[in-house]
């Protein structure tokens, strides 16, 4: 019996040291003193259970008057509960191994009458941290996930659609250039529709003075600047 915890020091001997042959073991009034120290009934028939597997004496009277009925062992975060009664780190991290989170953990060991000392109060504390950061984190690419799947607006612009500048747009622009593309191809054409015609008649005006005789004088025709 070399196991103990809080409620070893509630054993009938601790309790009437008085008395010389005082049973080592738990009887009702083992439960009652616990109680009034201001244990959760769910903390003392936990730790008795505990005790029980490690060789120590129940009574029958504390197990039909005082034990029946509460919850213990087999029961959310009594099955982790450490030698004080409480969830300490140890515990803590059975119960963290066992899979519950951080909240159940800490709310299951309040409804058992228990608490989280120090060191497993600030694991709880770290925990909740990095639980935090992944929600995060798991927001932020559902977020990005959203963006990615969201219908795209079909605003592309093809190739055989003029862009829009200013108020006429680029139809207006393309009109305009071509008008004067064929003005200035009308300008070239007349200037040399005009120099064909007076060269023409140059050389009309040398034949019929050939004819009658005369000399035929020379046509100097120069092209103006």
């Amino acid at each position: 019996m070399t196991y103990t915890n809080f409620m070893t020091n509630f054993t009938g001997a601790k309790l009437f040291a008085d008395r010389p042959y005082a049973s080592k073991n738990f009887g009702k009034a083992s439960w009652d003193a616990a109680i009034n120290a201001g244990y959760n009934p769910s903390q003392v028939k936990t730790a008795l259970q505990q005790l029980g597997q490690h060789g120590y004496g129940i009574g029958s009277g504390l197990r039909t008057d005082r034990m029946q009925g509460v919850k213990g062992a087999a029961h959310g975060m009594s099955r982790f509960q450490g030698p004080g009664g409480n969830m300490g780190l140890n515990s803590y991290m059975q119960a963290k191994m066992a899979g519950y989170s951080a909240d159940e953990i800490r709310s299951g060991a309040e409804s058992q009458g228990m608490y989280l000392p120090q060191r497993a109060s600030q694991q709880y504390m770290m925990d909740k941290q990095n639980e935090n950061e992944r929600d995060m984190m798991l927001d932020y690419m559902n977020q990005l996930t959203a963006m990615m799947n969201r219908p795209q607006p079909n605003n592309q612009v093809g190739r055989s659609t003029p862009y829009s500048v200013g108020t006429q747009g680029a139809a207006g622009i393309s009109s305009e250039s071509e008008g004067k593309s064929k003005k200035k191809r009308g300008t070239k054409k007349w200037n040399r529709d005009a120099w064909a015609a007076a060269l023409n008649t140059a050389q009309g005006t040398g034949a019929a003075s050939g004819s009658s005789g005369g000399k035929t004088a020379p046509v100097n025709v120069t092209s103006s600047t």
